[in-house]
């Protein structure tokens, strides 16, 4: 998978590396971002702790995801928000600003079109479950609305909405109600850990016109 790539990898190596070097370096969130809004829905549903990026991937633990690709993702966010030294301070990405993320923000996000998502998806649901195909197609018609094509973040974002909802890597469907309990940023019925191999597994089967 692309998203942990080569480059966040050794980002990550160096991280643990600058910390041996320089110390626990902490930096909290300004007590002012409290009043902003978190667009990511996987972190909304409970705020992580982000004084740095140690709390932070324990408090991704707490929404789904384990603690490794936590870390990983938590890492490269921060190279691209803040440069390598906030890396190697240990800081946390900014969750306030995960619009402004180099190659991993996106515009087609499902938030923005609930209500027209919701009736797609109960248009095409059986007896309340929809495919993941279901939601590519529908992250497709947003990527359309917006005048995107879905990168690769938005495809991660796909498998994570899939995997995290609780669905099943057999028969690849997933509760609706789950879908959009997460779009909302409440935490699913189905409490399924999210690991790098779960989301491969569902990127690897879905299918996208480009």
């Amino acid at each position: 998978m692309k998203l942990f790539s080569r480059r966040a990898f050794l980002v990550g190596i160096a991280s643990i590396g600058g910390g041996l070097a320089f110390g626990y370096v902490t930096t909290p969130e300004p007590p002012e971002g409290g009043e902003r809004a978190i667009l990511c829905p996987f972190l909304a549903m409970n705020p992580p702790d982000t004084t740095n990026v140690w709390t932070f991937a324990r408090g991704c633990v707490d929404n789904g995801q384990s603690y490794s690709m936590a870390l990983i993702v938590a890492t490269m966010v921060t190279y691209a928000q803040k440069g390598l030294w906030a890396v190697l301070r240990h800081e946390a990405p900014d969750i306030y600003r995960l619009d402004q993320v180099p190659g991993i923000s996106h515009d087609d996000l499902y938030q923005n079109y609930i209500p027209e998502l919701r009736e797609m998806a109960v248009a095409r649901a059986v007896e309340g479950q929809v495919t993941l195909q279901d939601l590519v197609e529908m992250k497709e018609w947003v990527a359309d609305q917006v005048g995107v094509t879905p990168g690769e973040a938005s495809k991660t974002e796909t498998a994570l909405l899939f995997v995290r909802s609780g669905g099943d890597l057999t028969k690849w469907t997933v509760a609706l109600e789950d879908v959009f309990r997460l779009l909302n940023g409440q935490r699913p019925e189905a409490d399924t850990v999210v690991t790098p191999g779960k989301l491969n597994q569902a990127m690897d089967a879905a299918s996208w016109r480009a």
